[in-house]
């Protein structure tokens, strides 16, 4: 009888085991399906190597699928410029390369509208600029230029910090210009160059400008005439020309589309951006598509992410790109004016790759978003080092190689024609770190530090450039997972699921194919707990 119920008892328990192992496993393999939905793995592939000039055209590339990553438009407005891509295909891959690890990204989608290598400045529906000026520091340098109406000569004179609009805080957007003092027989004329109309287009038909009235404050100092000015050593120097009732950025939020044609359109656009934190972790499982808000000029609506965006003027890798300078923005032909410092290690010299074109490397946080490295002055507040300030810059009074090189992600776009349309491929690589790339300045805390085995939330952004999207007008996927597989990967059920799966059936066949050593063994040990047991249970009887 003893006997008897130590079989059922061992039956119970194994049942149990069973029917435990197999919620289990139920329960992890719907997790993981429903995590695959939006997880992207980037595979690890031995000695694999970037063939920029033809993205995605290397053999290891066919053995990844394609994730397909539905978009939805950032401005969802009937008619609008927004939403005119619904998926981009992405594949994900890395490998070492001389013991550096570097990512590769591919993307992937159909385009739509017109094509062309060739970007126009964004205007409003009405022919208005989108942004004429530049975002740069507040500071003493920041003046007006109040111009005649003949526009041959203007008054100009400093605006007080308290007085300029900043958006984001402690930037304004402003025009470089230049104040020059010459000596026209025997008497000082000053004139000013590179000045805008309030709509962007040149101030005087871009001749120069005669200076009627001076007031400058230079570092503290006021200048009121042009002796002090040449005294001063101030001759050509540049200042920033303030902007005032302009169009910004954050003023899209009241329009739906850009003024475009077959001959007027904006740049083709891939955008990736990767979270760095700064928001609770089930923020990114609700259905958010991580945009830039209207009424900003790019802010995020919570947390902080870079941004890489290419796109195919200036910076493509193609010829028929015109606008393409040059890996490090200055000259196809010129020495890079970067230097990649001795802690920052990349074999394969990112940047300065044959075939390559780089991205708008960006930070973006609840103020707005920030390029980082390179030449300032390109349309959004930057972050660069740290040791010059927006004077120093303007005046080019640094050392080109101590700049925070935008350069370290290498991108590849191509256009291709295929039977079901025309498809543009874009890929990007990088190494998994940028420690060490800026000398220790700090450019590597705005961006995302990557490592085997770990999990980033990733989103996707396409802007069709030939069909009237740019800026904020474009087509973005929600939070999406990057997966990054270990080198030694495999496909690991859990413990308990093998142990289980393998032990329960084993001791079933065991005891029911009288294996009764086995059996005594169970039953001296359950004698030990068959009290106890019993008295836990009869106690839970009670309260029941």
């Amino acid at each position: 009888m003893a006997n008897g119920y130590v079989k059922l008892l061992t039956l119970g328990i194994v049942i149990v085991l069973v029917i435990l192992a197999a919620s289990y496993g139920a329960d992890y393999l719907l997790n993981s399906a429903s995590q695959a939905t939006t997880t992207i793995t980037a595979y690890y592939v031995p000695n694999a190597m970037p063939d920029l000039g033809s993205p995605g055209g290397c053999s290891f590339w066919s053995t990844i699928p394609w994730t397909t990553v539905p978009l939805v438009p950032t401005v969802p407005v009937p008619g609008g410029a927004s939403g005119h891509t619904q998926f981009v295909y992405v594949k994900a891959a890395w490998t070492y390369i001389n013991g550096t690890p570097y990512i590769f990204i591919l993307m992937k989608t159909k385009n739509v509208g017109y094509i062309s290598w060739l970007a126009c400045p964004e205007r409003t529906p009405c022919g208005k600029l989108w942004q004429p000026f530049a975002v740069n520091k507040a500071g003493w340098w920041v003046v007006n230029v109040s111009y005649s109406a003949n526009q041959s000569t203007a008054k100009v004179y400093y605006v007080p910090v308290c007085k300029q609009i900043q958006y984001p805080p402690g930037y304004t957007l402003s025009n470089p210009i230049q104040i020059i003092v010459l000596n026209e027989s025997g008497k000082l004329v000053g004139e000013v160059l590179g000045a805008t109309l309030p709509d962007g287009c040149p101030l005087n038909n871009g001749m120069p400008v005669v200076i009627t009235s001076l007031y400058l404050n230079y570092s503290g100092h006021i200048i009121t005439n042009f002796s002090q000015f040449l005294a001063m050593g101030l001759n050509d120097t540049t200042w920033a020309q303030m902007a005032y009732n302009e169009f910004y950025p954050e003023d899209t939020a009241g329009f739906t589309s850009l003024f475009y044609n077959s001959s007027y359109m904006y740049p083709e656009r891939f955008a990736i951006l990767w979270s760095l934190g700064g928001v609770p972790s089930d923020w990114y499982q609700i259905a958010y598509t991580p945009h830039m808000m209207p009424g900003t000029s790019g802010a995020i609506s919570a947390g902080c992410d870079e941004l890489w965006v290419l796109n195919n003027n200036p910076r493509a890798n193609n010829t028929q790109d015109l606008g393409y300078p040059g890996p490090t923005l200055f000259s196809r032909t010129a020495p890079p004016p970067y230097e990649h410092y001795p802690q920052y290690k990349d074999p394969l010299n990112l940047g300065y790759l044959k075939d390559q074109g780089i991205i708008a490397d960006a930070y973006v946080n609840g103020s707005s978003i920030y390029y980082i490295g390179g030449v300032p002055f390109i349309g959004f507040p930057y972050l660069n080092n740290p040791q010059y300030n927006a004077w120093d810059l303007m005046n080019g009074l640094y050392n080109a190689s101590k700049l925070w090189d935008p350069s370290v992600v290498a991108t590849g776009l191509k256009l291709v024609q295929c039977p079901t349309g025309t498809y543009w491929i874009a890929e990007f690589v990088r190494t998994f770190t940028t420690f060490g790339v800026s000398g220790g300045q700090g450019m590597s805390h705005y961006q995302v530090q990557l490592y085997p085995g770990h999990t980033y939330h990733v989103a996707f952004a396409v802007f069709q450039g030939g069909a009237g999207e740019s800026v904020d007008f474009k087509s973005i996927s929600f939070w999406y997972n990057l997966y990054i597989q270990p080198p030694q990967s495999s496909s690991v059920i859990p413990m308990i699921i093998t142990v289980n799966s393998f032990l329960a059936p084993m001791i079933f066949a065991v005891i029911f194919g009288g294996k009764i050593n086995v059996i005594k063994e169970m039953e001296r040990s359950l004698a030990k707990i068959k009290y106890p047991l019993i008295k836990m249970l009869g106690v839970r009887n009670e309260h029941q």
